[in-house]
């Protein structure tokens, strides 16, 4: 069975240093039987633990790896590179492939280290002993060089939104994160990090646009299932898994179908889910009952790790990988997920703003719409179209507002470059200095994602989203079967955001794009579905019920030794009967930190 799942590799130079970098890397790795690919000179390029992956060298003597799901297989991608004798076109080519994977390439004395430009595959880096060493997880590299622990970037991730560029530092000193879209080369005249992908312009109309992204969506399902004997996919009910779990089972995949039942009598998401696995042929639809569902946070205490960073994904193993033993026993060798759809196929609001130059009738009409639906008063409204401030102003102005109420749900700020982020009330005053001081220094150099509010918004919750699903995928591998999210693979995204905004997105219709690209996929009654469940019950219910438990973690709170938080106000406000401080004043934030201090 090969591994799809976030596994771990270290890339190495080609000189003594290195040679003596992969010795400590195997001492403190004995026991995990890491694999190795060599440098012509004998010396480690690779080591770690990975399942699917091809390495081939080419006539020029270039040595390429491709670790994760590709379109290509061995022999394919030997043929592909051949011929190359230059690191940076041998890489172009292999970003033509499929799937989700990362990609080294080695000539001489220099390296190419590539993730993909969603985020979903990473790359982070660090100097030691007079080297570069760059793996795909930032906790291999810290555990590597003996890197500290940032206090003050742990800080951050206490906000209820992290804002960019901070989401992406990884929270040890020394050690470096490659943004998405960016590469890594090392070599004798040092490091450097160089962007290889930008988003597409969007110049396609809907059915054009349906089209591309069923061809995209389908390639990218094939390419997890043509390596699989046997999958299951998530069913849940709403269009994005649905979606997914439709193109496998036309693949001939055969997919085991799965749905958790909800207590909410007012989720009708089961409804959809049963009327979606009617319609497709050879799926096995199996629903996990409600006395089989953990609800939230069920699981704080037994949260194992280790993953590198701290997001809400880990507090809720249990729920997360329910069902997923039933799976493995009936045969599932990989799970797939609809997880990215919603970061993918929704065009952010703020394309509006820029429509207002070009089409101000329509785009007056959207904003109309816009407003009515989310409550939105004129006055805040144009507060927000009007504000000319530069991201590094607005994040700046952010850092002066840390502690501030908290905008109303669905406020008119997103149609800012963000939403202001917000410290919990339980922070310390040196947790929230440090949050300031981080924001501010950041702001000095922070350019935004995309040259329009709208763009850097999405490239912004896209990045979220990946942090979030790929620390569940590494979850997932540890409890034995491995995920996968073809939404997030990059052609998909591409194929996506190539469409013109007003195309896909609309206040109208919920993901018009997708439902037109799977017309004849998906069961037709189901892409009449205008509604999206979701599990407030179950967390306002998991909330009560396991208050006790998350009581016991501030008791001896690691980020209360820390000087982060103030456990006596957070111990007071977790047993407060239906405080909405819990709810929504940071305290998944909070929990993700705290249990991610104890697996590190």
């Amino acid at each position: 069975m090969s591994s799809h799942g976030e596994s771990w590799f270290v890339v190495l130079p080609d000189c003594e240093a290195g040679l003596a970098v992969a010795s400590r890397l195997e001492e403190q790795r004995r026991n995990k039987a890491p694999k190795r690919v060599l440098h012509p000179s004998g010396r480690p390029l690779l080591i770690g633990s990975w399942g699917s992956a091809f390495v081939t060298t080419t006539r020029h003597g270039l040595q390429v790896a491709v670790i994760g799901s590709s379109s290509a297989d061995e022999d394919g991608i030997a043929q592909r590179l051949a011929h190359e004798r230059d690191i940076a076109s041998a890489a172009r080519k292999l970003a033509a492939l499929r799937g989700d994977f990362h990609i080294v390439v080695a000539g001489g004395s220099r390296l190419r280290v590539r993730g993909t430009a969603s985020g979903m595959r990473r790359v982070f880096h660090a100097d030691t002993a007079g080297v570069t060493v760059a793996s795909n997880r930032a906790d291999v590299v810290a555990g590597l060089v003996g890197a500290p622990l940032d206090e003050e970037l742990l800080a951050v991730r206490l906000l209820d939104s992290v804002p960019h560029p901070l989401g992406d530092v990884p929270l040890w000193r020394g050690v470096h994160a490659v943004p998405p879209g960016f590469q890594l080369d090392t070599g004798p005249d040092g490091v450097s990090r160089t962007r290889w992908w930008s988003p597409p312009e969007p110049r396609l109309g809907l059915e054009e646009g349906a089209a591309l992204l069923r061809r995209e969506l389908d390639l990218a399902v094939r390419v997890r299932t043509g390596a699989a004997t046997t999958v299951s996919s998530d069913l849940s009910g709403g269009l994005d898994s649905t979606a997914v779990c439709a193109v496998a089972a036309a693949a001939g995949a055969a997919p085991f179908a799965l749905t958790m039942a909800s207590r909410d009598p007012g989720d009708d998401d089961v409804h959809w889910a049963k009327l979606a696995a009617a319609g497709l042929k050879h799926a096995e639809h199996l629903v996990l009952p409600v006395d089989q569902v953990p609800l939230f946070y069920s699981g704080l205490l037994e949260v194992t790790g280790p993953v590198d960073e701290p997001t809400p994904t880990i507090l809720d193993q249990p729920r997360q990988l329910a069902g997923h033993d039933e799976m493995a026993v009936r045969g599932s060798e990989l799970h797939l997920t609809g997880m990215g759809g919603d970061h993918v196929l929704w065009g952010h609001p703020a394309h509006v703003l820029q429509r207002l130059a070009t089409e101000p009738f329509g785009a007056l009409r959207h904003l109309r719409a816009y407003r009515a639906q989310n409550r939105w008063s004129l006055r805040d409204a144009l507060s927000v179209i009007g504000d000319r401030r530069s991201y590094g102003q607005w994040l700046v102005a952010s850092a002066d507002r840390l502690t501030a109420p908290r905008a109303a749900p669905h406020s008119a700020d997103v149609l800012a470059w963000d939403v202001p982020p917000r410290m919990p009330g339980w922070a310390t005053p040196d947790a929230v200095a440090a949050v300031r001081r981080r924001m501010r220094l950041a702001a000095q150099s922070a350019i935004p994602l995309g040259g329009t509010r709208a763009q850097h918004n999405e490239l912004n919750i896209l990045h979220h989203g990946t942090r979030v699903t790929r620390v569940l995928h590494q979850v997932s591998e540890q409890g034995g079967l491995p995920m996968a999210s073809p939404f997030f693979d990059d052609h998909v995204i591409e194929a996506s955001w190539s469409v013109q905004p007003e195309d896909r997105s609309s206040p109208w219709l919920y993901k018009p794009l997708l439902k037109a690209a799977m017309r004849g996929v998906v069961p037709s009654e189901v892409l009449k579905r205008e509604t999206k469940g979701e599990a407030s019950v179950d967390a306002a219910n998991g909330l009560r019920e396991n208050r006790a438990r998350i009581a016991e973690l501030w008791h001896d709170s690691r980020l209360a030794r820390l000087g982060l938080v103030d456990a006596d106000r957070l111990l007071a406000t977790t047993l407060q009967p239906s405080s909405p401080e819990l709810r929504y004043a940071g305290l998944d934030s909070t929990l993700a930190c705290e249990i991610w201090l104890r697996t590190v």
